[in-house]
């Protein structure tokens, strides 16, 4: 079993990437326009969030919902992707600022959702659907300009064979954000509890599935379905946390302070980790081979590299989670002293 420092296990406070590297932008405005400290991204709080809040404010005062706001990411995130396809760096240029653009908007919607307390699963729902449409049209465009395009080393063009490539290389990005997505998520429930972590779980979601009424709307059933297949891929990778978890609501409705502190001291190791799982890491990396002319290699980058990383945050996190409940749960009895 992994040790690891029990005197620095003993409580759980919320740290932040901006206070150490960007402290003038540690306003309380900009606290509560996130979701934490812990899963920040550097780009994010250096780039996207001080633009963000300033547009969030702008949209709340308009009228504008979050959900407004994501749609209209989409716009600019789709509009910025075709500009990829003209063998024109100036024009890749500007479509790297308008996809830029699309993930500032992208802050912006769940900042408004946290600042006027209108976070919902529709929310997140559709949050995530416009995050794949936008790296989709990527895809396509890319595809697309590349069947014109040899093969790396060769004077063999890709035509259709770069397909195969690219449906590889989505599928991988889809499971690679799942469980970023669902780390960052299980972090925020031990720091902040379930009620704020918004840490869905496939029994609940299904319980909610059944209790809808029979008049309820088409579109609601379709995306709460399309959210319940989501997280039912998400628990099947991450055997260990869901016992860790099923454990748990088993055996007290609050997460005991001592083991909450143990895993956010233990996950706080591998947090980055999920970010470059997420969309900075992907995006500025083809931002920058689109650049040089090597986009090709964006690919392998997507399909070996962050598979990769993938693979061992889940081993890392399957890991703690083990510990956890060996240290915490397992070697307790039903009245919670050691056996």
């Amino acid at each position: 079993m992994a040790m690891y420092p029990k005197e620095k296990e003993d409580e759980v406070t919320e740290k932040t990437i901006v206070g150490e590297i960007a402290p003038w932008l540690e306003t309380e405005e900009e606290k509560a326009s996130r979701k934490s400290g812990d899963t920040d991204d550097p780009v994010d709080v250096i780039l996207y969030h001080p633009l963000a809040i300033r547009l969030s404010h702008m949209f709340i005062k308009a009228g504008w919902s979050a959900n407004a706001v994501t749609l209209l990411s989409l716009f600019f995130g789709v509009g910025g992707s075709i500009l990829f396809y003209p063998q024109n760096r100036w024009i890749n240029l500007l479509g790297i600022a308008l996809v830029v653009f699309a993930a500032v908007l992208d802050c912006c919607d769940g900042q408004i959702a946290r600042l006027t307390h209108t976070s919902s699963q529709l929310g997140r729902v559709l949050d995530g659907t416009v995050d794949i449409t936008n790296f989709l049209a990527i895809y396509i465009v890319l595809g697309l300009r590349m069947m014109k395009e040899n093969i790396p080393f060769t004077g063999t063009p890709w035509s259709f064979y770069i397909w195969i490539v690219i449906i590889v290389a989505m599928y991988c990005h889809a499971s690679q954000a799942r469980m970023g997505d669902y780390y960052r998520g299980l972090h925020l429930y031990f720091l902040k509890g379930s009620s704020r972590a918004n840490l869905a779980r496939v029994k609940n979601l299904e319980e909610e599935l059944a209790s809808l009424p029979k008049g309820s709307p088409l579109y609601e059933r379709i995306y709460r379905n399309i959210y319940l297949i989501y997280t039912k891929d998400q628990e099947k990778h991450t055997p260990n946390a869901q016992r860790l978890l099923d454990k748990l609501e088993e055996k007290d409705e609050f997460v005991p302070k001592d083991l909450a502190a143990a895993y956010i001291t233990r996950s706080r190791r591998y947090i980055q980790m999920t970010n470059t799982l997420t969309y900075n890491m992907r995006a500025w990396t083809l931002f920058i081979l689109l650049m040089l002319g090597l986009h090709a290699f964006f690919f392998p980058f997507v399909i070996i590299v962050l598979e990769v990383v993938k693979y061992v945050m889940i081993a890392k996190y399957e890991a703690i989670a083990k510990d956890i409940d060996r240290e915490f749960l397992s070697a307790h009895d039903g009245t919670g002293r050691a056996v």
